[in-house]
């Protein structure tokens, strides 16, 4: 209406036919513009914090911007960080606090800079762990993906000194950590946990098993490359076979180093044999062929503990998610109910197991590094998809302490900018080919493992433990 009564204002001065439809294209085009920009304005940024941020004493503790917001637009929207707690800094991207103290709050306000209104506002209380306190063990598994298996937490949880007298149960020995291990397994996702591994290069999965008396040993082609790589390592193997079989020789004593076999079997045992292609059930006198459907198979947590003899872990932390999710092809149509469903079964079945234990979901990296990387990944998009992962876990798993199920939120520690490595190749550095200057554009490399930030993504977890261990 504005715009027809412009149009006919200016009807006295531009009588001719042209200058009326001069007059009637720019009009259509102003109202494309509004057009547009409703639409823009139609996306609303958004930010999600776990009710309870864990932080360590005489430690320093990050807030990281990026990963706590749904979309990452400074020249829009900024977080102001407030609340009870006493910053050591506040910055654009990041705060910093050096001396937590149990029952501050931190605050968060997402404020549009538009008109300066803020659109929401978030508070999370704080737990401090002491670093250093314990006289008794403490025992902590944690399953998880590549940032597991390549040790996020080995800084933090055994090295720093955070975390005194901690044992940590699984089946893949923590390098240069003898007796030390983990259940991490690079490329996996939460189904991967649900999925039986047969195949001679897959890592052994010893949490998905069949019910009643039998139990499901991996496959003879894997124990042997676990074997035969640990024996003879500087052979061409290739990066899928070492990286997939490596730190678990210390549980290939059960096995025959030339057929792969349990040495000593008992009745209910099964196998996968790679070389006549089938499964494989011990009677009691010899191996026999059965069919995978014959048996109904779920993740069970306690039958892998007694099969390998395992210290029930007071904690048990699962990091996944990332492999899952980001590369979702439509971050803002994301369907979780099958994710959740299976994690309320690991939940469970870790709980039939250790009716005492505290179960632990760490909310995964949401920040997957700057649209600048070597690997061409749409990292924007990418983080999208991850905050929709970070917002689904607050909503679903936060607030049920009284089931002993926690959220440690390890990705808030994570530097989207500064996190990765880059590069220094000139092939992808260098603005353009003959160029002659001194100046290079960043690329990372490595997305999506912020492997700068393993140290401090640990210290989360390191918290939580040292607030909840016995003593």
């Amino acid at each position: 209406m504005r715009i027809y009564c412009w149009c006919r204002r200016l009807d006295v001065e531009f009588s001719s036919v042209k200058s009326r439809m001069v007059l009637i294209y720019l009009a259509v085009l102003f109202c494309g513009v509004l057009k547009g920009q409703e639409g823009l304005r139609s996306f609303q940024n958004d930010i999600c914090l776990p009710s309870v941020l864990y932080m360590l004493s005489e430690t320093e503790n990050d807030i990281f911007v990026e990963p706590l917001m749904k979309r990452w637009r400074p020249y829009n929207d900024v977080v102001r960080f407030s609340g009870s707690v006493d910053y050591t800094r506040r910055l654009q991207r990041v705060a910093s606090i050096h001396d937590p103290e149990d029952g501050n709050t931190i605050t968060l306000e997402l404020v549009n800079q538009d008109e300066f209104k803020t659109l929401k506002s978030i508070t999370s209380t704080l737990e401090v762990g002491v670093s250093g306190k314990g006289s008794s063990p403490v025992t902590v598994s944690i399953i998880g993906d590549s940032f597991t298996h390549g040790g996020f937490f080995k800084e933090a949880l055994l090295e720093g000194g955070h975390v005194p007298y901690i044992k940590m149960i699984g089946l893949r020995e923590v390098n240069n950590h003898p007796g030390q291990f983990d259940e991490g397994r690079g490329g996996w996702r939460l189904q991967s946990y649900f999925t039986v591994t047969y195949k001679e290069n897959q890592a052994y999965n010893g949490f998905w098993q069949p019910e009643g008396e039998n139990k499901y040993w991996g496959s003879t082609g894997f124990w042997k490359l676990v074997m035969e790589i640990d024996a003879h390592p500087d052979r061409d193997w290739s990066f899928g076979l070492t990286y997939n079989t490596s730190r678990f020789i210390s549980k290939a004593n059960l096995y025959d180093t030339k057929t792969g076999y349990k040495i000593n079997p008992e009745r209910g045992d099964m196998m996968y044999d790679n070389e006549v292609d089938a499964y494989v059930a011990y009677n009691g006198k010899t191996w026999k062929k059965v069919d995978y459907d014959d048996f109904t198979w779920s993740f069970n947590y306690g039958k892998y503990l007694s099969m390998w003899d395992l210290e029930k872990p007071m904690i048990l932390a699962e990091f996944l998610g990332l492999n899952d999710f980001r590369d979702h092809p439509d971050p803002i149509n994301m369907d979780f109910e099958k994710w959740n469903a299976q994690m309320e079964e690991m939940i469970a079945s870790y709980f039939k197991a250790v009716p005492e234990g505290k179960f632990v979901l760490m909310i995964p990296s949401s920040t997957c590094g700057i649209l600048d990387n070597k690997a061409g990944d749409f990292t924007t998009k990418q983080n999208a998809a991850m905050w929709e992962v970070r917002r689904n876990i607050i909503e679903n798993f936060d607030h049920r302490r009284e089931e002993n199920i926690f959220i440690v939120d390890a990705g808030i520690a994570i530097d989207n900018v500064d996190g990765t490595r880059f590069l220094s190749d000139s092939t992808y550095t260098k603005p353009y080919a003959s160029y002659e200057g001194e100046e290079r554009i960043m690329v990372q490399t490595g997305n999506p493992h912020p492997y700068p930030n393993y140290p401090t993504m640990g210290i989360s977890l390191a918290a939580f433990i040292q607030k909840h261990r016995n003593k």
